[in-house]
């Protein structure tokens, strides 16, 4: 018999004393298996000595899965590193850096932007100004860097660490929503850091030193976060409960996920806990819509804990369940993964197993179509002998940060069948590739604009430009949904209407026959939408009402008049979204009142009798009334002449079922050019209006069916349209 006495081995590493609590738990299966007593004893010394050898050995360095060894930045003879510019990447270098279909725009040393050592990092697009900013995690705080040119970044300022603590610096993890960057670290008493990243729009004469806009303190510290920006929810992983609180009531005590409700950035509430499996290291956190059924449109973490998958419904966050946890064969320590887009695949970075089993870079490809019993497909071994560490997905498209053999871009198109293939590189540490840990910590490569960002432990912030064929701006899924949104609803998205839109596209993978469909009928929605018949087309059968076609024309409003209207009464308006409808109502009410109170509109039909006024617009809106409908309005404007009488009366006849119906193949093909070309269709290239009578017939012909027209495609791919968006 052997036994493993844990009081012998007093490390403070978490992920060691599980390793060697869970060798103990095999030997003793061993024991009740086996009927060889000396084989038994071999293996337990086997065992113990290589616990002993690991442990120790490391014990110095080593910190749940993230390490940071000696060797330098990675130059020859560990030269400092410089500033950089655009440096291409020409026979298989940038400047010292060897690369593979990957531009180095520029790099900006430790050195310049804060110091310290470099470890996560994530991105930040201004919704109002579209400029892109780094966010670089570092020992001694986060750096803010202005990338809207790539090739010349401007570092604009610094933001403090709460709290310090030598030997727990080397870990920071962020992310971002609603404007807003959210930071945890390792270091005792540090909690969750809040910054509006609005505050970089006024930066004159940089750099600066920021303070915190608000402070989570409700646990002591995390190793990583994230944020399911679809619900508003942060997930501090491997978090320690702060001083002062109560396990279950305003924290957590195992180390798992601490939920914390971000909704409102600036007033952080605690949540929940998921801590069924202890320990968790990095998680993935969406509204799940892949293939399993049974939990589609759930709220579920796919967690890395160290030698599991393990899988959560945290839909519910006082009560989440655990869905499954499941081992793998080779593994070393399970350390981060992301979904592909679909939900279909899983791709799991496990950190240890180059090292400890002499492998090359290796990416576990997990089926998970069943959430309850996720499976291994295969395993994609990389060129390299780093270690691979963080990696993200867009979507045909992985990016692995692989310690010292850098940025990997893999491509996806065969992922269905495990198999990945290398489109580029960008190698951050020169001299070698072996499995320690130094080079690129992390990458963010969601930005529109097709920049990736990666940090350098030793070095800094990489600014690149992969050639590996990324949908960017007007063909990224995101992007494109986003503008949908802006075109057709006069706002920025919603997150839970960003996702699902931006999901049913991306969802299509590799397909571009399937991805094309899609644009076509999520853009088409937009029109479609209980918001925009509301609101958008209100506003354009209101004229049609009230004015009738205009001259010469055959519709009955111009651009430069429907925008500002159709802002007006979709102000604050979200369908599905608070008290959507009242709101809605109480736009309505003012927005006409408004309108029969223009002069225009009092020149047309301000000296009218209630009979007059209401057969005027009958007649405008093409006869529509019944005599019924007719005798009523008259009746009630009879009563009430005054402009609250007469908008009222616009309104009924503005929002007539037989107007709706008539109209509606009119204001599609209109909204065509209003909304992908931002013009009137006698205007740029056409001088009149025989596009826009092309498109009508095309579209009746084919009974308002958009895609039997081959309209929305046409718009949506026209030169006209990319063209604004510099494409």
């Amino acid at each position: 018999m052997c036994r493993l006495r844990l009081a012998l081995v007093r490390l403070p590493h978490m992920r060691l004393r599980r390793q060697i609590v869970r060798k103990r738990k095999r030997l003793l299966l061993l024991r009740d298996s086996s009927n060889d007593m000396r084989k038994k004893a071999l293996i337990c010394v086997t065992v113990l000595l290589s616990v002993l050898a690991f442990a120790f050995g490391w014990s110095s360095l080593a910190h749940e899965g993230e390490h940071h060894s000696p060797g330098g930045n990675g130059q020859p003879g560990n030269q400092p590193l410089a500033a950089l510019g655009f440096t291409p990447c020409v026979n298989g270098m940038a400047g010292t850096f060897p690369c593979h279909n990957i531009d180095l725009a520029s790099f900006l040393p430790l050195a310049e932007i804060g110091g310290g050592t470099g470890n996560d990092i994530w991105g930040w697009t201004d919704p109002l100004t579209g400029k892109e900013y780094a966010l670089l995690g570092r020992s001694n705080g986060i750096s803010f860097v202005d990338i809207s040119d790539p090739a010349q970044p401007v570092y604009l300022g610094n933001l403090p660490t709460h709290a310090t603590d030598p030997a727990h610096e080397l870990w920071r993890g962020l992310k971002v929503y609603r404007n807003h960057v959210f930071v945890v670290s390792e270091i005792v008493g540090h909690g969750m850091q809040v910054f509006d990243l609005t505050q970089l729009r006024g930066v004159t004469s940089p750099p600066q030193t920021f303070a915190e806009t608000t402070h989570y303190d409700n646990f002591g510290s995390a190793h990583t976060l994230a944020i399911n920006e679809e619900t508003g929810f942060a997930y501090a992983a491997g978090s320690r409960a702060a001083d002062g609180k109560t396990v279950g009531v305003n924290t957590c005590g195992a180390r798992g996920l601490h939920v914390v409700d971000v909704r409102n950035p600036s007033a952080p509430a605690f949540a929940g806990c998921v801590d069924a499996d202890g320990y968790t290291h990095e998680t993935q956190c969406v509204i799940y819509r892949g293939p399993d059924a049974a939990h589609r449109d759930r709220e579920i973490c796919f967690s890395s804990n160290e030698d599991t998958l393990t899988i959560t419904d945290v839909t519910n966050k006082s009560n989440p369940v655990q869905l499954s946890r499941t081992g793998y064969a080779g593994r070393g320590y399970t350390h981060q993964g992301w979904l592909t887009e679909d939900h279909t695949r899983f791709l799991l970075d496990d950190e240890l197993d180059e090292m400890n089993q002499h492998v090359n870079t290796r990416t576990f490809i997990w089926n998970v179509a069943n959430l309850d019993a996720p499976t291994v497909q295969g395993i994609y071994t990389g060129t390299s002998t780093a270690i691979d560490h963080n990696l993200y997905v867009r979507g045909p498209h992985a990016f692995e940060s692989n310690y010292r053999s850098g940025v990997r871009v893999l491509g996806l198109d065969g992922v269905a069948n495990a198999n990945l293939n290398e489109l580029g590189f960008f190698d951050v540490y020169p001299t070698d590739d072996q499995p320690l840990f130094n080079g690129t910590w992390s990458n963010y490569p969601y930005f529109a604009s097709g920049t990736v960002i990666a940090s350098g432990i030793e070095q800094g912030l990489f600014v690149l430009r992969p050639r590996v064929g990324m949908p960017v701006k007007i063909d990224y899924a995101p992007f494109f949904v986003r503008q949908q949104y802006k075109d057709f609803l006069s706002r920025e998205p919603d997150e839970a209407g960003l996702a699902f839109w931006t999901h049913s596209i991306a969802a299509c993978g590799a397909n571009a026959a399937c991805a094309n469909d899609q644009r076509q009928n999520v853009s088409a929605a937009f029109f479609l939408s209980i918001e925009f018949q509301e609101t958008g087309y209100l506003v354009y059968r209101m004229y049609k009402a009230a004015y009738g076609d205009m001259p010469g024309a055959p519709v009955p409003v111009r651009l430069e008049e429907f925008l500002p209207d159709t802002q007006r009464i979709g102000q604050d308006v979200q369908v599905g979204i608070g008290n959507w409808a009242a709101r809605l109502e109480s736009n309505k009410q003012a927005f006409s009142q408004e309108f029969v109170a223009r002069p225009r509109f009092a020149s047309a039909l301000g000296s009218m009798t209630p009979e007059q006024f209401v057969d005027t617009l009958n007649a405008n809106a093409g006869n529509v009334l019944s005599a019924e409908e007719r005798a009523a309005l008259v009746e009630e404007l009879s009563g009430n002449n005054t402009a609250a009488g007469r908008a009222s009366v616009l309104r009924r006849v503005a929002e007539d079922a037989g107007l709706k119906d008539a109209e509606r193949n009119k204001a599609f093909v209109l909204m065509q050019y209003f909304g992908y070309l931002r013009r009137n269709p006698n205007e740029g290239r056409d001088t009149d209006f025989r596009g826009f009578d092309f498109w009508l017939s095309k579209l009746d012909a084919h009974g308002g069916d958009f895609r039997g027209a081959q309209m929305v495609e046409a718009f949506i791919t026209s030169i006209e349209y990319r063209q604004r968006f510099g494409q």
